[in-house]
């Protein structure tokens, strides 16, 4: 019996260093969890960092394009155009064939202006506003569609972000697109506002729904989500058979 509290120390010594051992590897586990977490973390900083740092190339490069479509093409065309007034004042008799020229070189004209759009939306410079209430207009006049913006007082707040505000111009503009060669609307309702560090757009249509879930993504809607994947955005599309398609996107704001 006298070795009883001994064996009872050793006991409680045991014990003891068991509980640390425990301690020591949870606290181990938590510590390369939130090692790991943090890796992720900045990981996916630097994927968007870089996803941010090829859109800036991307939209310097289309800008560049654009400059030298507008500046050089457009001046040929301009020249072309010029010239076949010209001609046609001296040479009478092939008033018709140069002024089938004429209208073959205003059509190259207005393809021309409209691919420089697309690359460099000029509506934009005026701000995001008044680039969204031009595109719904000019939808509604185009598609005869009555088209309307919902937008709450605050969300045009804040200094102009380029690419945010180009990513809502064009899913804007694709959904509009798509609405019109797709859905047979008959009403379309776009709703806008910030929540917390969000900036949220929906596009709500009545027509006839997209196909069936497993059928493929068109383009349209793959840039779609190819965009708002850019700017670390979310997008998320919901369609009843016969009740209409509605678009909902989310792109985080400083």
């Amino acid at each position: 019996m006298r070795y009883a509290p001994l064996l009872l120390e050793i006991d409680l010594f045991c014990a003891s260093v068991c509980v640390l051992a425990a301690a020591a590897c949870v606290l181990l586990w938590w510590r390369q969890r939130a090692q790991a977490m943090l890796a992720m973390t900045h990981a996916r900083q630097q994927i968007r960092q870089l996803s941010a740092s090829q859109q800036s190339l991307r939209d310097a490069e289309r800008r560049r394009i654009a400059c030298d479509l507008h500046d050089d093409l457009g001046q040929q065309l301009l020249a072309l155009a010029l010239d076949c007034a010209t001609l046609q004042t001296q040479h009478p008799a092939l008033a018709q064939p140069l002024a089938w020229q004429a209208s073959r070189i205003q059509q190259a004209t207005r393809a021309m202006r409209a691919i420089v759009h697309d690359l460099t939306p000029e509506a934009l410079e005026s701000g995001l506003e008044g680039a969204l209430q031009q595109q719904i207009a000019q939808f509604s006049r185009l598609s005869g569609i009555p088209c309307r913006l919902d937008a709450t007082p605050d969300a045009f707040d804040g200094p102009p972000a380029e690419r945010t505000d180009t990513v809502v111009y064009r899913v804007l503009q694709e959904s509009l697109s798509n609405i019109v060669r797709h859905a047979q609307a008959s009403e379309v309702c776009i709703g806008l506002c910030r929540q917390e560090h969000c900036l949220n757009l929906t596009v709500r249509d009545n027509g006839v729904g997209l196909p069936q879930p497993g059928a493929r993504a068109g383009f349209g809607l793959r840039g779609i989500a190819q965009r708002v994947a850019e700017v670390g955005g979310r997008v998320d599309i919901a369609s009843t058979p016969g009740a209409g398609t509605a678009l909902t996107l989310s792109i985080p704001i400083q």
